[in-house]
């Protein structure tokens, strides 16, 4: 039986919510802080679109059904968390740049389709793509009419900083390629691959590059989103991966202040040791993963987890605060723990659930 959770003043949570963030391994705060992660996936079930390629083609009929949504979760949750202005047309990803092609169809969120099917096709391409220039690069990234919002300076006169961020190398590599071509290739051909996530890593820099010159922004910071690192074993992420998420963190977050975070939702233990060694601020793993497992081997880093999306979605609240407590008994204590799924909000998750999750934080997690 899944009980309710009880009633709560949601104004004064998440004022007390805003209080709490942005103060990892503090305890002068009144809780651990909740990040809800809803995004598409579970948009496009709650209101039932109709239509996915409608949705994410019509950026006004985007705009009125997240309108709409926020409408439905101010009512439960107390917040409105998407984005109701019309959005710019969008301009080439790092993936497409480098030969994915972006793909929509009915039922599902847009899909990069790889567009490789030899190891000679991809050397051609990094031949072409190494005599790139930067005007050549903004070309290919604006080719289809996309735009980018400029931003004018701050207060002050200074440029607005933002942390960059892309998914991650092992990822784009299987959106690239293929996930099966990825995985042979990097055994059959070393040394093709070895330039491919050279180059790959080169572009990511001069892509947010292009990007800063357009906007008008500093990119400061860098996060990834990297769910398929799981697939690589730990020799083969040191070897193709971590020379390339180096370079970018060089260019991006050089210094001990500049933000570095990673999302891997997948099961990826194996990969711990080497990842700790990046310097991270924040992570969001799996939820096969242990609070204390990350913990023990980032013992600076702040986690962003570790409650199971299917838990919050088909477990009842009893289900929610029995992980809500493990979690802050682990490793909470320290202030170095943010609340959250192990990645996105499963699609098909209840209001009420999410409001139960809402609620079991602010009874089990507080320092006040």
């Amino acid at each position: 039986m899944h009980l309710r959770a009880p009633t709560f003043d949601l104004e004064l949570f998440w004022r007390e919510n805003e209080l709490s963030q942005n103060k990892p391994f503090r305890t002068d705060k009144p809780r651990a802080p909740i990040e809800l992660s809803v995004d598409d996936h579970w948009l496009l079930e709650e209101m039932k679109v109709p239509s996915t390629v409608e949705y994410f083609s019509n950026a006004s009929y985007r705009a009125d059904v997240n309108r709409q949504c926020n409408d439905r979760c101010e009512e439960v949750l107390g917040k409105r968390f998407f984005s109701e202005t019309v959005d710019l047309p969008p301009i080439l990803r790092i993936e497409e740049v480098m030969g994915s092609r972006r793909e929509i169809v009915e039922g599902g969120t847009p899909w990069l389709e790889p567009g490789f099917s030899t190891i000679d096709q991809v050397s051609d391409r990094l031949a072409e793509i190494e005599s790139w220039s930067d005007a050549h690069l903004r070309s290919l990234m604006f080719s289809t009419g996309g735009q980018v919002a400029k931003a004018g300076p701050g207060a002050d006169g200074s440029k607005l900083v933002r942390t960059a961020g892309s998914r991650g190398l092992a990822t784009q590599a299987t959106s690239i390629l293929g996930t099966m071509n990825t995985m042979y290739w990097i055994i059959d051909y070393p040394t093709e691959m070895g330039r491919f996530f050279a180059v790959l890593a080169d572009i990511i820099v001069r892509y947010h590059r292009v990007l800063a010159a357009e906007t008008g922004v500093e990119h400061r910071g860098y996060y990834w989103l990297d769910d398929n690192c799981a697939l690589y074993s730990p020799s083969l992420y040191e070897e193709f991966c971590l020379p390339g998420m180096k370079r970018v963190f060089d260019a991006f977050a050089p210094n001990p202040e500049d933000y570095r975070y990673q999302h891997s939702d997948s099961e990826m233990r194996h990969l711990l040791p080497l990842l700790a060694a990046l310097g991270f601020h924040g992570v969001n793993f799996g939820p096969t993963l242990p609070a204390e497992l990350i913990r023990r081997n980032m013992p600076d880093t702040q986690i962003h987890g570790e409650v199971a999306p299917n838990t919050v979605r088909n477990k009842g609240l009893e289900g929610v605060v029995a992980e809500v407590k493990r979690d802050f008994a682990a490793v909470g204590a320290d202030g170095g723990l943010s609340v959250t799924t192990c990645g996105s909000v499963s699609a098909g998750t209840s209001l009420e659930s999410l409001r139960g999750f809402m609620w079991a934080v602010d009874e089990y997690c507080r320092y006040d």
